[in-house]
């Protein structure tokens, strides 16, 4: 066979498989393996989860292929790829539907489910990486989210689009104190278009009649009565004063939030007087209004 004959014979043979090989380059340089753990948030009840991915390199949106994972068990295959191979200095937002739900946040680029995060401590890994952090306690205030280190900073959520924000939930803190008070005043969060409610328990306190709740701007510590120790400042701004008869052997307070962006952030230092029998204060709770 000619010299010839020979190279056109390879050519032949080798350059359709090159041709199939170039084609398929593209598809191939496509990655998801530097994408990283950015930023983690929860709140308390992990009802409202986040955790933003960022990466620093393009051609990163093959997410299809690779899942992330928690030590806990929690375990999220990507549905679909991102919508663009433009993923430099770009960011991924993965969160919980009662995060989307929150008016003006934005919208995540994937769904997790509730509880995705143990938030008492947890290991989270990205495997295309693969990515790992390992964490403790995540800060429950409503207000501050961790990075990849474990430093507190406030929450700034960020999808792929570039949209961002910050979210404020609502919180309820028990606070007592000296500890001189009986432990029997509860609330929950105060959380924007949803029902409030609270409960004052009145059994220990024979005679009780009824029950005073307040609401001051600040909170105290004292002055200490014969009747308990004062946890609001009353000389502060009063938000509200709330009164409900006892029966049952517990006082319920109870109504509906407005959904005003306007009080997102609000702080309320709240106690209550049993009357009836005799005063007694109870403990306080610390309010703080938001989604």
């Amino acid at each position: 066979m000619k010299p010839r004959q020979v190279l056109q014979l390879l050519l032949s043979r080798f350059l359709p498989a090159a041709a199939c090989l170039v084609g398929l380059a593209p598809l191939s340089a496509a990655d998801n393996h530097k994408w990283e753990i950015k930023e983690l948030f929860s709140s308390a009840d992990e009802q409202v989860q986040f955790i933003e991915l960022f990466n620093t390199d393009k051609d990163e949106e093959h997410l299809s292929l690779t899942h992330i994972s928690t030590a806990s068990g929690s375990f999220f295959a990507f549905p679909n790829n991102l919508p663009s191979p433009a993923t430099e200095n770009r960011h991924v937002l993965i969160a919980t539907a009662a995060f989307a739900a929150i008016p003006g946040m934005p919208a995540p680029d994937y769904v997790i489910p509730a509880g995705f995060l143990e938030h008492l401590g947890d290991t989270l890994t990205y495997a295309a990486g693969p990515d790992v952090v390992v964490f403790g306690a995540l800060p429950v205030d409503g207000v501050k989210s961790i990075n990849a280190s474990g430093a507190q900073a406030v929450n700034s959520p960020t999808n792929f689009a570039n949209a961002t924000g910050s979210v404020t939930l609502a919180t309820a803190t028990v606070r007592n104190g000296a500890g001189v008070n009986v432990l029997c005043y509860s609330s929950v969060p105060p959380a924007l278009g949803k029902p409030w409610s609270a409960t004052v328990s009145v059994a220990h306190h024979p005679g009780a009649t009824g029950v005073l709740l307040g609401g001051y701007a600040l909170p105290a510590s004292g002055p200490t009565f014969g009747v308990g120790q004062l946890l609001m400042n009353v000389g502060s701004h009063k938000y509200f004063s709330l009164n409900k008869p006892a029966s049952g052997g517990q006082a319920q307070f109870s109504t509906n939030m407005p959904a005003l962006p306007a009080l997102v952030g609000r702080t309320i230092a709240t106690q209550a007087v049993i009357y009836g029998g005799s005063l007694e204060l109870t403990n306080a709770v610390d309010m703080k209004t938001g989604w």
